[in-house]
Parts: structure tokens; sequence; C-alpha cells
């Protein structure tokens, strides 16, 4: 669960023995500047060197690792698809660093071309549908993760206003908490008050792992519809990464991590800090023509995290990380001229982590995780004065303060929440495996909030603990000839909670208590089949369902009720898609992919109104109808094209209104505040030593995003105002390198046009902006 922030490693300086040189460095493509997976090392000694040959391979950054005696060698570098290269060294220091740039070149075995796998393309290849955008993509941009997977089909992020604001996760048409969020496979959903998306840096991400109408079971957690998943870096032994962005609205963002290790044992600090004042210009929703500052929308995060890792006990890997979190929102006003308001989150996290291969028996792969939180989440609503868009001075909403809702708040709400994961993975011959998956999580809430309770006259809130275990086996075939690959998995839910409740539309003020338990299942098969080499296609089938999250159930102690009677969500699925990938002679690749998809929404869980609080109820059904199709297309060895496009027919199913008889007004109409229709396109040019030298490469990359207008509220005449309009935007950026990809400095434009963007029920989006990065990276 570092899985909070991301994990970063501290060491003391070691002494190296006199007698080695650590020869390291990172191996490229001479053209592209990208790095080369898996290429060899090997080290051969010269006349005079007593000691045998020694060989490495490079990880996925393209980087490696030898220790070597006194003497001259001659190191051979080579990989498929390249030249080989040799140079000769001189060992005598304790560190030498040998940066290679490989050229490419054609090869052939009887005719047919050999071309290796990324591990982003493998995952493509699974059976579920999945979109995988690798670091590659995200490397030195100014983009955050939002900006990136708004780009991916299927996908789309909405957010309420500038930096900091919540991040909503739309996966073909299901979004929120229906869609899992997970770093390094570690749910996260459920915390979303304490880490964003669009925190986390994109200088520390490996790769992001969309997954759409099935949710692997070995990522426990509840959800339906989709997940994201961050995998971050694996760093080299020795390293440091450093990066300042600063970008338009007075933003800045600081991200830092530093590691070293020895004789196995590794261990690190860092973090990131971000700060924004969010003053872009906007439009009143309610007042059409009159633009406004945004005037109180300062958000301030700081994430300062640990770790230590061991390789050298029984266990393959054990990891200890501790993290803390502090970050302060301001309320900005879009209705109402909010000037006090504010929001604080503080976290301090504990986590652990143990891996083994081979545990207890062959063939068996063993991952633990167990994981402990303390939250404090505080919302301060307590202004004595309001104020109109004009100035005019208001009362506040009681006699006691207030700017927001019914009543002032002064929240102190406290959480302590256990994870614990247990992950094995049985592979039962080359053809066949089963993986096991069992996860627990544990929370208790201790909401506080005196200032209202003075207000109503009687307390609220209450204490409330939750329990909620979900299990998970899945069976694994592949055919011989790696044709036809096929998972099965079956799911189990169970959850409890106990907590009181205060009748809010009745008289009596005495607190009931409830101690609910349930338990449910769900079913899922994906299914893979490949004509060719270069042509599959994959289908899915899905029948599983979503746990109520913490916040529905328990209730945020002001704004939201519990809600102890909501029943799971339950979600049927199915997936049809086609994937077309070739690489040719010049390693320039041709991807197209086309998915149609259906989904059918029982219980759907629904954000409602109420007296003194809203609060979460079952809403209904809601059936889904889509198509998503995606090119990518390596034109020449410089010019990168891709393109993509959704079409999502969300319709309300529900006969009558929820809890009555009454027919439902809406049914058959398309769902509100949901885009039905979207398209993103884009190039890259990259070239290496644009600017003359050597060790530079240069990218130059240019986008565009469509979005067709949509309803933010059932539509009952066509001449409803609640739409959003049609937005196309354009984004150009460059990023240069120097130094063997060692310094970066990259800028960035948004919205380029200026065009009008509305998001989450009319919310205003930032106008044309601006950002300017520089990274530096030492190994």
């Amino acid at each position: 669960m570092t899985k909070y922030i991301l994990y970063l490693f501290f060491i003391l300086t070691s002494n190296m023995a006199v007698a080695q040189t650590l020869v390291s460095g990172r191996i490229c493509d001479q053209n592209t500047g990208g790095p080369i997976v898996g290429a060899t090392v090997l080290a051969s000694p010269l006349q005079g060197v007593k000691t045998a040959q020694k060989w490495i391979t490079t990880n996925e950054q393209g980087d490696y690792q030898l220790k070597l005696s006194t003497g001259k060698y001659a190191l051979q570098f080579s990989s498929l698809g390249y030249h080989t290269h040799t140079r000769k060294i001189d060992c005598r220091k304790s560190k030498q660093e040998v940066k290679i740039l490989l050229q490419e070149t054609r090869t052939e075995l009887a005719d047919v071309e050999v071309f290796g796998k990324s591990k982003a393309r493998k995952i493509r290849e699974q059976a579920m549908p999945i979109s995988v955008i690798s670091m590659q993509e995200l490397q030195g941009t100014v983009s955050n993760v939002s900006d990136v997977l708004s780009k991916t089909a299927g996908v789309k992020i909405r957010t309420s206003g500038g930096v900091g604001s919540a991040a909503r996760i739309s996966v073909r048409g299901l979004e929120g908490k229906r869609i899992g969020f997970f770093i390094d496979e570690t749910p996260l959903s459920d915390n979303t008050d304490f880490l964003d998306i669009n925190d986390i840096p994109i200088d520390l991400i490996e790769r992001v792992e969309v997954y759409k109408g099935i949710v692997p079971a070995k990522f426990g957690g509840s959800a339906i519809g989709g997940a994201v998943n961050i995998v971050l870096k694996e760093y080299p032994p020795q390293y440091l990464d450093g990066s300042y962005t600063l970008q338009s609205f007075n933003t800045h963002k600081i991200s830092t991590v530093f590691k070293r290790n020895r004789n196995k044992i590794e261990a690190g600090i860092g973090g990131f800090y971000t700060s924004s004042d969010n003053n872009y210009e906007m439009e009143l929703p309610l007042q059409p023509g009159r633009y406004l500052v945004r005037d109180h929308d300062k958000f301030k995060k700081l994430v300062i995290g640990a770790g230590l890792t061991s390789r050298k006990w029984w266990f393959d890997e054990v990891v200890f990380e501790p993290a803390l979190l502090f970050s302060e929102k301001e309320i900005q006003g879009i209705e109402y001229n909010i000037q006090e308001a504010k929001s604080f989150s503080d976290a301090y996290v504990f986590a652990s982590h143990l891996e083994k291969n081979n545990f207890l028996f062959h063939g068996v792969d063993f991952d633990f995780d167990l994981a402990y939180a303390y939250t404090i989440y505080r919302f301060q609503d307590k202004a004595m004065n309001r104020y109109s868009w004009d100035g005019a001075l208001l009362p506040p909403v009681t006699e006691l303060g207030g700017e927001i809702g019914k009543e002032p708040n002064d929240t102190y709400n406290q959480k302590h929440t256990i994870l614990q994961k247990i992950n094995l993975n049985y592979l039962l011959d080359e053809n066949n495996a089963l993986n096991f998956n069992s996860q627990y999580n544990y929370a208790r809430g201790l909401p506080q909030d005196t200032l209202k309770d003075k207000v109503v006259g009687y307390q609220t809130n209450f204490n409330s603990t939750m329990n909620s275990w979900i299990t998970g086996i899945t069976y694994e075939y592949s055919s011989a000839n790696k044709k036809i690959t096929n998972a099965l998995t079956a799911k189990y839910y169970f959850y409890s909670m106990q907590t009181e409740l205060i009748d809010l539309y009745g008289v009596s003020r005495t607190p009931e208590s409830v101690n609910m338990k349930k338990h449910d299942f769900g079913i899922s098969n994906a299914f893979r089949f490949r004509f060719t080499p270069q042509f599959l296609v994959k289908s899915s089938l899905g029948y599983d369902v979503r746990l109520p999250s913490e916040n529905e159930l328990l209730g945020d102690g002001f704004i939201i009720a519990p809600a102890a009677n909501l029943e799971p969500e339950r979600n049927t699925s199915f997936n049809l898609g086609f994937m077309y990938d070739v690489t040719n002679s010049k390693r320039k690749r041709l991807q197209l992919e086309i998915n149609g998809f259906y989904m059918q929404l029982d219980n759907m869980i629904r954000f409602t109104g109420g007296p003194l609080q809203n609060v979460y109820q079952n809403f209904g059904e809601m059936q889904t109808l889509g198509v998503e199709g995606e090119v990518k297309w390596d034109a020449t060895s410089f010019l990168y094209l891709w393109a993509n496009a959704t079409y999502q027919d969300l319709r309300d199913t529900r006969e009558f209104e929820p809890g009555s008889s009454v027919p439902n007004p809406t049914k058959g109409d398309r769902m509100p505040n949901i885009p039905y229709l979207y398209a993103n396109g884009g190039l890259e040019l990259h070239y290496p030593n644009l600017f003359g030298g050597t060790g530079q490469n240069t990218r130059l990359f240019s986008d565009c995003s469509f979005v067709e207008e949509y309803f933010y509220d059932f539509e009952q005449s066509i001449y409803q105002e609640r739409r959003l309009p049609r937005a196309l935007t354009f984004n150009a950026g460059i990023e240069h390198s120097l130094k063997n990809q060692a310094v970066f400095i990259s800028l960035q434009a948004n919205n380029l046009t200026d065009a009008q963007v509305l998001s989450e029920f009319n919310r205003p989006q930032a106008g044309r902006n601006f950002g300017l990065k520089l990274r530096y990276i030492w190994k």
C-alpha cells in the first residue's frame, strides 16, 4: 500500500571493494533514443586478467550492472535486430559508466523475422480486454495521469476543477467507485480522499493498465466494469531522479527519489510536493456571459515515503514502507461565492510485502501484503458571512455560521484501516495454472462534528466498523501452440457493518443499532484465439458484483449519511474484440484494435439528496451498448500516429421510480452526465541529435480531443438547457533529452484554441495553459 505514495528508497553510502569495479550504463536505440530491453552485455577478460567471462541482460529501462575485477576487458553489446558493438575498458576505479547506442539491423532465420515482445504488448494480448500505456509514452511529458488516460479508447477522466480536484474515472460509461483504482495491484478505491490518481508523478510510473469489463481476481478489491492499475518503476541499484514542473495558475510540482543498495539490501527516501492557486478564469454556470477568476481553489499536497527492501533473507523479497501524506484544499464556489470553507487530509501509512517463488512446493508463487493506515479528514465550513457574486453580504446558513449546505461543519473524522492480501499462483504445467487470491479489509470510522450537532440539536454521526473479505480463484489454460488461452474466474464476497443511525425523517432521536452482514458471488471467463501471429480475437463474459465502498456505507461524517441497507451492484458484461499487430523488418508497427461491448447494471448505487445530509441509494438498473476502436502506426522511423474513438449508449431501464410502483418517466432515456461519443488523435515526431551533438533525442508531439454534446440531467425536452456543449481541444509540446537521457527539458501547451470546456455537472475547466518541466536522472 505504498501504494499510497510511490515507494522511494535510501541507504547510507557504503565502501566498494577496492579490487572490483562496478561497470554500469544504459543501452539505447541509436535512432529513437529509447532503451533496449533484454540486450546482452558480455565481459571478456583480456590478456593478463585471470577471471571468467561475465554477462548480464538489460532491464526494462535498458540498464545493466556488472562487477569486474581490476584489469582490462572487452565489453560486447548485442541484441536481436541490432549490430553488435564492442568496447574495451580498463577497470581501475571503483565505478565506471559505459553507455551504448546500438544501430538497428535486420535479423533473419530461415526467412522468418524474429522480434521480441515488450511487457506492455504481452499484457495487451491477454484474453481480457485491456489497454496499456507504456512508460515511453509518458516519460518527460508535463501531462498528469488523467491527461494520459483521457486519450485512451473507452476511458474518460472528469474533474470538478483544477489541480487537486477529485478525478472521476469512467471506463465505458461506468465510473466512480465502480472502477477499481490500483497501484501495483493494491486496491486504493476507498482512499481517494488521501491519494488521487493525479497525485502520482508521471516520472515514477512504468506503465498504466486499463482493464475493461473484467478485473483480474489477483488484484483483489471490488470493481465492476473496469479498473486502472498503475505499475511503478523498478529502479536500478543506484538511482537519483528529480524533477521540477512549473505550470500556469501558479502551479508547482516537485518530485524526487534517491536509492542505493548493498549486498541485496535496498533502501531509499523520496516524495513529491504539489501546490497550485488554480486561479483560472471561468464563466459562471448560472450567469452566462459573466466571467470571474477563481479565487478560492488553492491546493497543497506533500508526500514523503521511505522503504527498505531485502533480497537476502529466506523470502525472495521483503519490503517495509512507511509513508506520510498531508494535503489542504480550498472549496471553490460555482453557484455561490464561497470564501472560507476548506478541507484537510492527513494519512500515516505503514506497509509490508513478502514474496517467495516455489513457496513450500515447487511451482507455487506466494505474495503477501499487510498494511495499516491512520487517516484524518477535516472539513471546516463555519464562516459567519457569505457573499453573492455581486459582492453583497449575506447571512450564514445558520446563526452559528456556514457557507455550504444547510448547516455549518467543523468535522474531524478519524479512521483506522487494515488491508491484508494473499496471492498464490500454482503452475500445474506449461499449459495449466491456478491462481488464488484473498483480501481482507477492516475499517473503523470515528466521525466527530460538534458544531453541526450543536446546530441540529442532537448527534447525527456515530462510530462504525466495516469488515469485508473477497476471495477468488482463477483457472488459466493455454494450448501447446499458444493459439488458445482461457481464464475462468469465480469470486466470493462478504461484508459486514456495525454502526448506529438516526432516522433523519422521523420524530425519534434515539439512535438505532445496525448490525448488517451480506454476501454474494461473481463469475467471469475470458477467451483468446490467435488466428495468425499478427491477428487474434478475444471475448469475455462477466457476471460480477461490486460491494458498496466504505464511503457509501459509512458516510463521511458531515455531508454523506451512512447507508446501512445498500445492496451490492451487479453487472453482466460481454466483450468481443479483434486485434491486429504487425511489425515489419524496419521495426515499424501497425496496431489495430476494435471492441464491441454490452453491460447490464442492476442495483445501481446513486448519490441522492436529503433534508440534513445526502445519502447513497440503490437507484435501479442501466443498460449499455457500445463500440470502440483504436489504431497506432509507426509511419516512418521518426513519425508515430495514433487515433481512437468510442461510442457508448447508456440507457435507464428502470420500470418504476425507486421504492415505489410509480412508472419511471425516464425509462429508455440516455443516462445523464456521461459522454456518449468521444474521440482522440495525435502524432509524434522523434529524432536523435536533431540539433547536433551526440546522446540527444527530440520529441515533438501534438494531440486533439473531441467530446460530443451531452446532457447532465435527464432529457425531458428538446429545449432543455442542462447540457454540456461539444468540446474540441488541441495540445502540443516538445521534449528534448541530453546526455543519453540523463537530462530532460519539456514544454507543453494545453487547449491551444482556448476552447470552453465543461465537466462534471457543468463545472468550468481551465482554458489555454502552459507547462515547463526539468528533469535529471543519475545512475
